[in-house]
């Protein structure tokens, strides 16, 4: 019994010695040698026109969309996808028509209201531009309604285009 183990021993050593370099540890060294940037080693450039690459932002700030009195819409498209929009991120303090009144503020379960969203029909949101309701939506409320960055511009717009549809500015 010993000299088969011996036999399988010497096979198995032989088989270990004499394979080149198929039976070493490849990946040992495999996640160092791939294309990347080496440590000390200077970062390539993106290729042209590959990557939006700009000194300035693509974004204005807050007062400067405050200042477009009326902005983007697609129409018929912007009314649904702003419907869609607005039933999802502002219907629980505005309400469905925007009055003010969603499930949030005081009535028969929730007897002291926390706060009072803003009545979008009233005459004073009715006189803002669009880019102040657009700057709302994007940066958030001077008081309490938070901005909302998971929003792409184009839905704040939407949303913006469907707020004046509630308010009978566009039909």
């Amino acid at each position: 019994m010993s000299k088969s183990i011996t036999f399988i021993f010497y096979v198995f050593l032989g088989f270990i010695v004499f394979m080149d370099d198929s039976f070493s540890l490849p990946w040992s060294t495999d996640l160092w040698e791939h294309p990347s940037i080496k440590p000390y080693e200077e970062a390539r450039d993106y290729p042209e026109g590959s990557v939006f690459k700009s000194e300035e932002s693509p974004e204005l700030d807050r007062k400067e969309y405050e200042a477009i009195v009326t902005g983007p819409n697609k129409g018929e498209l912007s009314i649904s996808k702003g419907k869609e929009l607005y039933e999802i991120n502002c219907y629980s303090c505005h309400g469905m028509t925007g009055l003010g009144d969603g499930p949030v503020i005081k009535n028969d379960l929730r007897p002291n209201a926390y706060f009072y969203p803003v009545n979008l029909r009233q005459q004073q949101t009715i006189n803002r531009t669009d880019g102040y309701i657009y700057a709302y939506i994007r940066y958030g409320g001077y008081v309490m309604m938070p901005a909302y960055g998971r929003i792409t511009p184009d839905e704040a717009w939407d949303i913006v285009y469907y707020v004046r549809y509630l308010q009978g500015k566009v039909k």
